[in-house]
């Protein structure tokens, strides 16, 4: 999928005088390699740019430089950043961080069966050797991408943590390791799931007449269960005019038929087949079943991390699940 990011320059004039574009930088992982992919041109007096990229994605990281290319004279690199959006793993390693249920690790190895990380909150004696036994390791990049495992052992000298069984890949430098601490990472995700459920929001659908057709079937939007979903249907009376108004007003009206299991729109009168209708209903946000699934454009990352973790505690707090 491509992505597109978006940069402010308030400085312009500053940053004009001494280079000539905008340097952008993308790695897979937050601790990886971040390689030049291209540059966007300065312009006087212009604040705001964008940049698509056609290979990232919303779990890409980024960074910027101002950059001139004689010389060539480029500025230090900006903090890495992700583009706006919520994907399966950004939220669900957003909930790991918020409530404590576990960290993201960079590894260093090249074993199949444990991953090697010199970060400090492994890689230090203050621990004892096997923390962590029982708990979960989820590669989110690498040859062993969303392939869970069950930590067996750790050597806290050696910053290194043993799974079982191994893994089918060889780890890579800078492959970045969920390490769940509170629930198998499979767990997290069919929570997550449930929690977007309980996530709704208003959605305009298009539906484009057909000539002398007074019903539409809504057959092909499975997210509508039940009438009251629909609060109105819209549409744009005169051709070229960008306002919309409600299709039930100066004579017009509409309705929704429900069925057994069918949702059906009526209207009169009929529309021509070169004018669309604009169905407003609620729905749940869609599930996302990869870590690079994307959900719509307004979700709100802290609140799909929130109902994640909720369903989570629902999971551990059942009979029969949680401590042994």
């Amino acid at each position: 999928m491509s992505v597109t990011l978006r940069f402010i320059v308030e400085d312009i004039d500053t940053q004009i005088a001494t280079y000539e574009s905008i340097r952008v930088y993308r790695a897979s992982s937050l601790g990886g390699t971040y390689s030049a992919i291209g540059t966007v041109t300065l312009v006087a007096d212009t604040f705001y740019y964008s940049y698509s990229d056609s290979s990232g994605d919303l779990n890409s990281w980024y960074k910027y430089s101002f950059y001139h290319s004689t010389g060539p004279v480029e500025s230090s690199k900006s903090a890495p950043f992700r583009p706006e959006g919520v994907t399966r793993l950004r939220a669900r390693q957003a909930a790991l961080g918020k409530y404590g249920a576990g960290i993201v690790l960079v590894n260093t190895g090249t074993d199949s069966n444990k991953i090697t990380t010199a970060d400090h909150r492994v890689k230090t004696t203050l621990f004892r050797d096997d923390r962590g036994k029982g708990t979960w390791l989820w590669p989110t990049t690498g040859n062993n991408a969303e392939v869970a495992r069950i930590i067996l052992s750790s050597d806290v000298s050696e910053g290194t943590i043993t799974v079982l069984p191994s893994w089918a890949g060889a780890f890579v430098n800078a492959d970045e390791v969920e390490w769940n601490w509170l629930a198998d990472p499979v767990v997290w995700n069919d929570a997550m799931n449930r929690g977007l459920a309980r996530y709704w929001y208003v959605e305009r659908v298009p539906i484009v007449g057909v000539a002398n057709q007074e019903e539409y079937s809504l057959v092909g939007l499975p997210f509508l269960k039940d009438k009251e979903q629909v609060h109105d249907v819209r549409w744009y009376p005169t051709s070229g005019l960008d306002v919309d108004e409600s299709f039930g007003v100066d004579g017009r009206w509409w309705r929704i038929r429900e069925d057994v299991g069918v949702l059906t729109l009526q209207i009169s009168p009929a529309i021509a087949a070169t004018q669309t209708l604009y169905l407003e209903c609620t729905r749940p946000m869609p599930l996302l079943y990869t870590d690079a699934s994307a959900a719509p454009a307004n979700a709100a990352e802290e609140l799909v991390a929130a109902l994640c973790y909720d369903e989570v505690l629902a999971y551990l707090s059942a009979p029969g699940r949680g401590a042994s």
